[in-house]
């Protein structure tokens, strides 16, 4: 393969790691400052857990992943240096990552399938502690796996497990969790549409509070579906190129698979860059508090009647737009 076509590629990725730089750490770290300040009192559900993870790795992806990954792609670009491979600095903290955000939205889907499901074990017995500690969890676990490259094991042994580890694991645990979610929303669509119709004439606060949350909940769901849609479209075309490179050795060295391949790695940062974007707009909790934090709500204010969101209402349920 000529030095040429390679650093014309370390270039043209280097740059879109440069773009997604910036696409991924302000948004980020701006929703973990509105998260961190609360200025509305309204996260403080267990769902909040996920959405801290979620934004934190997701600015780890961006800060350090994505600056690492641009500068030894200019240093391909206009050096010597050949592109970076498994076992470098760079590409572990590649790897920890991408494979926090997989198993992050894993455990998320989990935890929406046990909320719906079973809403009165997790009411009782699941608590944001809890779920800090399985997070940790999962972000010590992907470091210590990425680490692995350094023990000098056969690369092709490596990405066999972390392809069945980060991806087929993933794939089928959160099929089923949403699978189950669909048929037992399905089977309670139907009684919420009895208990409405009773409600025109019965109506009580009790039965409007649950017919809310149901809502609510509903949601929830909907919003870590989209997270797992997204975290879906990045993952499949490189895990689709780590495949046929393994299962085509004649494909190794061609110029055509070299730019494919490296194309695809940068496909893995498409849903870090979706994440704080689908989320504000999913949440409206948190596109008010996003808005406090940039000083907008006292334009917001200004600019209608004066009528604002009192934060009284927001701080027992997380409502969604």
């Amino acid at each position: 393969m000529e030095r040429a076509f390679e650093k014309s590629v370390c270039l043209g990725t280097a740059v879109v790691y440069a773009l997604f730089l910036f696409l991924i750490s302000l948004p980020n770290g701006l929703i973990l400052v509105a998260l961190y300040r609360n200025p509305l009192r309204c996260f403080r559900k267990a769902f909040s857990v996920f959405l801290v993870f979620i934004a934190a790795v997701d600015l780890f992806n961006g800060v350090v992943a994505c600056f690492g990954k641009m500068i030894m792609r200019f240093l391909c670009a206009f050096g010597e240096r050949q592109i970076s491979q498994e076992g470098e600095i760079v590409t572990i903290l590649e790897y920890t990552g991408v494979n926090s955000s997989i198993l992050l939205v894993t455990a998320m889907s989990v935890d929406r399938f046990v909320s719906v499901v079973f809403p009165h074990f997790y009411l009782h017995k699941v608590k944001p502690r809890k779920l800090v500690a399985c997070n940790t969890t999962i972000v010590i676990f992907s470091a210590i796996f990425a680490s692995v490259q350094l023990t000098g094991i056969s690369i092709d042994v490596y990405r066999s497990i972390d392809i069945h580890l980060h991806t087929t694991f993933p794939l089928v645990t959160c099929i089923s969790a949403y699978l189950g979610i669909f048929f037992v929303l399905r089977k309670r669509s139907r009684v919420d549409l009895q208990r409405q119709a009773f409600m025109l004439n019965n109506s009580g606060l009790h039965d409007m509070r649950r017919q809310r949350d149901a809502q609510m909940e509903r949601k929830l769901v909907t919003t870590s579906f989209f997270i797992l849609l997204f975290l879906i479209i990045s993952l499949v075309p490189y895990f689709t190129a780590v495949l046929l490179e393994a299962n085509c050795s004649g494909c190794r060295g061609k110029k055509w698979f070299f730019g494919l391949r490296e194309s695809t790695i940068t496909f893995l940062y498409i849903n870090s860059t979706v994440n704080p974007f689908l989320t504000t707009y999913r949440i409206k909790e948190l596109k008010h508090s996003v808005k406090s934090v940039l000083g907008l709500t006292r334009r917001d204010n200004e600019n209608s009647s004066g009528s604002a969101l009192p934060p009284t209402s927001l701080r027992n349920d997380v409502s969604m737009t």
